[in-house]
């Protein structure tokens, strides 16, 4: 998760938990979908969501930490035009936890598999943050399979953020701290400070666990290596030779703040704040150039929303859909 790098990079607590997941919790809530699992690999099963409607494939990704229930309040307004799903990452939620297979092939082969097993030979893909891995590597491999491609603040060279990371453990990041919080309600409230809105119901839900008799928060409900391996699995993009139509949309921050963060804070080794002062000029020519390539490619249509942080679509729902409808319609 990365909102701006003063608020939160990525949610990078790996709390102790289980192995396997947890059974999903109770609830009388009515389902804004119907839930089922579909088999990716040998002992691999990924969440399905299908929220139901009419038309083409449209498949919604979390990135890393999320659910595909993080989707809830942004999915069902493409009923109308799309059958639209989501998918949870395996490692995380109620998908498996197998202890391999976070890097960015498997994870990508991982959705082809599911679209194979859901009967679906094309779909336009919606991938949020780590997603745009994913995005890539099905543009990149598996153009027939896809539409087109809607990256949801999901450009970002994470393969190059790897290789800056490959020398040693993870860096401390600006995060939110839900150890503590009293409640579910506390930690909605935290999160929706941090991200510009309350994240829905069911992300909350399947996303973290809960003290049955306290209510206090517990962990994240996820296999606990699974971050550190999406992250340090991440490969370099190579978004020019994707063909198809691209929709990119993204706020004003880029890892160069995570990364500036980094070079001064007090708190990390002083060898890590040295290789991060002399990688910032790089990283920020880099995403400069980066970004004057994709505005330049013919197929790709680049939005940015100054300000409106990593999860895009909940302080600036309105115009998150009005670009996705405008770019779906075309």
């Amino acid at each position: 998760m990365r909102t701006s790098w003063l608020r939160l990079s990525w949610v990078l607590l790996l709390s102790a938990c289980a192995t396997t997941p947890p059974p999903p919790p109770g609830g009388t809530v009515e389902p804004l979908h119907q839930v089922s699992r579909v088999r990716v690999a040998p002992e691999v099963e990924l969440e399905v969501l299908d929220y139901g409607g009419k038309g083409p494939a449209l498949v919604f990704l979390a990135g890393v930490g999320s659910t595909g229930h993080v989707f809830d309040v942004l999915a069902p307004e493409f009923k109308a035009t799309h059958h639209v799903y989501a998918f949870t990452r395996r490692g995380f939620g109620a998908s498996s936890w197998p202890a391999t297979g976070y890097d960015s092939a498997t994870l990508g082969h991982d959705v082809l598999a599911a679209m194979e097993g859901l009967g679906l030979k094309k779909a336009t893909l919606v991938g949020h943050s780590l997603a745009g891995d994913e995005l890539n590597w099905m543009g990149l491999n598996h153009p027939e399979r896809v539409e087109a491609l809607i990256f949801l603040d999901a450009t970002d060279n994470k393969g190059e953020i790897a290789e800056f990371l490959k020398p040693g453990p993870l860096p401390p990041l600006p995060f939110t701290v839900l150890d503590g919080q009293p409640s579910r309600e506390a930690v909605t409230a935290l999160l929706a400070r941090d991200l510009g809105g309350p994240f829905p119901p069911h992300e909350i839900d399947q996303a973290y666990e809960f003290d049955a008799v306290t209510g206090a928060y517990l962990r994240y409900r996820r296999l606990p290596e699974a971050t550190e391996q999406c992250i340090r699995g991440a490969a370099l993009p190579d978004y020019a030779k994707l063909k198809g139509p691209v929709l990119a949309i993204s706020d004003d921050q880029a890892f160069a703040g995570w990364v500036a963060y980094l070079s001064q804070a007090e708190n990390v080794p002083a060898d890590l704040r040295e290789r991060a002062r002399v990688f910032l000029p790089e990283l920020r020519q880099h995403e400069a150039a980066q970004e004057a390539l994709l505005k330049s490619l013919p197929n790709w249509k680049v939005v940015t929303l100054p300000g409106a942080g990593h999860y895009l679509w909940l302080p600036r729902q309105a115009e998150v859909i009005s670009e996705m409808r405008a770019f779906l319609g075309r």
